[in-house]
């Protein structure tokens, strides 16, 4: 793999996210699954307190709908886009072979130029993984110069019932699509890095609970360090950190590790939207008001251990 420096400078100059309408509150998801109050009680007391629930839609209509998006918000011509990479957690959130969930999408959206493939078992870090290979691919071929990534996930009606992560948080369906574009003027990115700690391959244990990571934080920590260090900045001068949307009262640890104020991390939507997966960086990038030379961490974890930060400077 290729050392940071070598790779071709790209940013991330647009973001769009689908979320779908309905939305359902921690207590009725609690009735509707059988979970005891003390469970219920103990999330709100984390600041959970709803989800976005896809219902009958298809991963390949909520990515059909971010992408299409993104391509009328940015203004993009789908013949200039060279490759379009699919990222997921869940596995029902991808077709089964022969048919192909990025292949749909790409038709639906005339995306009849793109080179198209997917990223997943780095879970909700896999969109982030996406930015370096398309960074790599890019370094390798001078012709490709634009990327859309389009994360998309939902729990079904099957796996409803383990929407929750633990006490901390709980899965919301949606999907969000982004640029990654060659010489970007704005939103460059310059800096990431990924961890994956190998304890925790199996994801659950075999009651397909989560197992608890009594390094966690420690994790969070060391992979934002790592991301700021090559990128060359200082945790005290980041504007705002956005994070996934999991174990709020955690974050409050990870934040006196780096020194830095409470307020220096995005939270509005935590509580209103729940954990939509790989998405939750990027949507909370989408709408964070941005500063002129200010620069942002994007950071994500995953199932199976894994471990994400991009450090951007708009």
């Amino acid at each position: 793999m290729q050392a940071i420096d070598t790779l071709p400078a790209v940013g991330i100059p647009d973001v769009a996210c689908y979320l779908p309408e309905r939305v359902v509150s921690v207590e009725e998801w609690g009735r509707r699954t059988g979970q005891p109050q003390q469970r219920i009680d103990a999330m709100r007391a984390n600041g959970v307190r709803q989800f976005h629930d896809a219902m009958s839609q298809s991963p390949v209509d909520m990515g059909i709908k971010a992408v299409r998006q993104l391509l009328t918000q940015a203004r993009l011509a789908p013949a200039s886009v060279d490759l379009l990479i699919y990222t997921h957690t869940v596995q029902s959130s991808i077709a089964p072979p022969p048919t192909s969930t990025v292949g749909f999408i790409k038709a639906a959206c005339g995306l009849d130029q793109a080179l198209c493939f997917s990223v997943a078992q780095q879970n909700c870090v896999s969109p982030m993984l996406a930015i370096r290979l398309a960074r790599q691919m890019m370094a390798r071929h001078a012709h490709l110069r634009r990327a859309v990534i389009v994360s998309v996930d939902l729990m079904g009606v099957a796996a409803d019932g383990i929407r929750g992560i633990l006490d901390l948080s709980i899965h919301s369906d949606g999907a969000s699509a982004f640029v990654v574009e060659r010489d970007a003027a704005r939103n460059q990115v310059k800096g990431s890095h990924f961890f994956t700690d190998g304890r925790f391959f199996r994801g659950t244990d075999e009651n397909h609970e989560l197992v608890p990571d009594e390094k966690y934080h420690w994790s969070c920590f060391a992979t934002m360090r790592a991301a700021l260090h090559q990128a060359g900045v200082r945790a005290s001068s980041l504007r705002r950190i956005l994070p996934n949307h999991v174990n709020l009262q955690g974050w409050q640890l990870v934040l006196s590790m780096l020194r830095l104020p409470e307020d220096r991390l995005q939270t509005a939507h935590f509580g209103p939207m729940g954990h939509v997966f790989g998405s939750d960086p990027f949507i909370n990038f989408l709408n964070e008001p941005k500063q002129e030379g200010s620069t942002y961490l994007l950071f994500s974890s995953g199932l199976a251990g894994c471990f994400g930060a991009l450090v951007v400077q708009h």
